[in-house]
């Protein structure tokens, strides 16, 4: 993916990859395309700096936060040589650089080869059987990120962590998946997610966040209304501040229902004053039928 506001040197990166089999994204840089990125999860991300907007370092920043962004290469394109950037280049978050103008060949060659060592150094994590598995919990919500193949890696790895201990005591938080860094998701997958979902008891609903794989689990899912399906975590984030909102609605409600009762006997008391109605009057049974 190609971020890049300059529009000329937009324009130099479409002739660049003009007839690759690559599917290449090239855009603005935008609220919208932050989120695009943390939901397509790319293989690498080209970075047009202008040096003068902040929020470019500062998005770079979250992608090195989040999970499931955080070993994306990254390489910036910088409009001249900058030997302040060029040596913290590193630390600020970015694999690599490049000087623009652009050159196809040369550009090409580097995305291929921080693409191949991207690759291997995911290879090696899971040869070293690192977690696959990462669980975040925090103000009312358990968010599981899952980092590798579901069958052969994640689901085992759901076995040691569902543990009846743990699984009571998350009871009553909101509960979700973020498979975005997940390779794929087929329609087996989905129906051992949906088989997982069932051990937590109580739940009304379980969350996902999907980016490119929500796809598959709206295709593939047989129990829709169980299941709540995001693009990126923003709109996760979102619905918890709505679902939170309406619970504060709910205590503020039942606070005021106990400061101010109203006793059902102020609505059925008659006035004394007022004579009962007369009984209705009985048939004269003197009168011809």
């Amino acid at each position: 993916m190609a971020i890049e506001n300059d529009l000329f040197a937009s324009q130099e990166l479409e002739n660049i990859f003009q007839g690759l089999r690559q599917r290449v994204v090239i855009t603005k840089f935008t609220q919208t395309v932050k989120e695009y990125v943390k939901s397509s999860n790319p293989d690498i991300i080209l970075l047009g700096l202008s040096f003068r907007d902040k929020k470019e370092l500062e998005f770079v920043i979250e992608l090195r936060k989040d999970v499931i962004t955080q070993g994306i290469p990254i390489l910036a394109m910088i409009p001249k040589e900058d030997e302040n950037f060029i040596f913290n280049h590193k630390i600020l978050g970015f694999t690599d650089f490049m000087i623009k103008p652009l050159f196809k060949q040369a550009l090409l060659d580097r995305i291929h080869s921080l693409i191949e060592e991207y690759k291997s150094a995911e290879s090696s994590k899971t040869r070293d059987n690192m977690s696959f598995v990462v669980v975040d919990r925090s103000h009312g919500k358990v968010l599981f990120q899952c980092r590798a193949n579901l069958k052969r890696f994640v689901f085992p790895e759901f076995k040691r962590i569902f543990t009846p201990n743990f699984l009571k005591s998350i009871q009553g938080e909101h509960i979700c998946f973020d498979i975005r860094g997940v390779p794929e998701v087929g329609k087996e997958e989905v129906e051992v997610f949906e088989r997982v979902v069932k051990v937590f008891i109580g739940q009304d609903k379980i969350a996902f966040i999907a980016g490119r794989h929500m796809g598959a689990i709206i295709e593939h899912a047989l129990d829709e209304e169980k299941l709540l399906v995001f693009m990126a975590p923003n709109e996760f984030d979102d619905y918890l501040k709505v679902e939170e909102q309406k619970k504060e609605d709910l205590r503020k409600k039942e606070r005021k229902d106990k400061a101010h009762p109203m006793s059902e006997t102020q609505n059925t008391t008659t006035n004394p004053a007022v004579a009962p109605p007369p009984p209705p009057a009985e048939p004269n049974k003197d009168l011809p039928n």
